[in-house]
């Protein structure tokens, strides 16, 4: 939950002001820049695992939940800023200039204007980078060591070899159900709380290339 709850926060906070930048901003490079951060889409996790655990074993971060929620506060990849910066051209720039003309900066553009009309897109943010998280096994499987700081799919797998010393078969498949329905049910339950938002959000990014 901690992990899940802060990296859901800090991927949905960054993307929306990077997203807002690439919608809003011209700088020299943007597009560049822009279709530099969608290629590393096509990267597999697995191609970056090796350096991610050298440089986080470098900065004595491994065996603690930094790898897994701090990397979240830098963009929160390359999908979120897609998303978040097509739903923002949706948006009128007439808002924005009117505002400006009020005397408005950028900031309170983006956190009075902008982000109240990007609840959809935000919402849609969240549930995904939230079922991301809450679902990751093989990061956590990789820079966690101690059992005690095992996330849920972690510790579901480290729960079934244990519960191989268990002499009831049934029994022991009854546990791991049970255990496999408590890690499912919140995220069936959060999807179907915000699903008007979720589809909403998706539908409304598409409008606009």
């Amino acid at each position: 939950i901690i992990i899940a709850l802060i990296s859901t926060f800090g991927a949905v906070a960054s993307s929306a002001i990077v997203g807002y930048a690439f919608a809003r901003f011209r700088f020299p490079g943007r597009d560049l820049l822009f279709m530099l951060t969608l290629s590393t889409m096509m990267l597999p996790v697995e191609v970056t695992l090796i350096p991610l655990y050298l440089l986080f074993a470098k900065i004595r971060w491994l065996d603690s939940f930094k790898p897994l929620i701090i990397p979240s506060f830098f963009g929160g990849g390359a999908f979120l800023i897609f998303l978040m910066r097509q739903f923002i051209m949706t948006i009128p720039k007439d808002l924005d200039e009117a505002a400006r003309i009020d005397g408005a900066g950028y900031l309170r553009i983006f956190w009075q204007i902008i982000a109240p009309l990007s609840v959809p897109a935000l919402a849609t943010a969240a549930i995904l980078t939230f079922m991301g998280h809450w679902n990751e096994f093989l990061q956590p499987f990789i820079f966690l060591n101690d059992k005690n700081k095992y996330t849920l799919a972690i510790g579901i797998k480290y729960f079934q070899e244990v519960a191989g010393n268990v002499d009831s078969m049934e029994h022991r498949q009854n546990i791991l159900m049970a255990a496999s329905v408590m890690m499912t049910a919140p995220i069936i339950l959060l999807f179907f709380l915000a699903q008007r938002y979720f589809v909403r959000g998706i539908v409304m990014s598409g409008i606009k290339g």
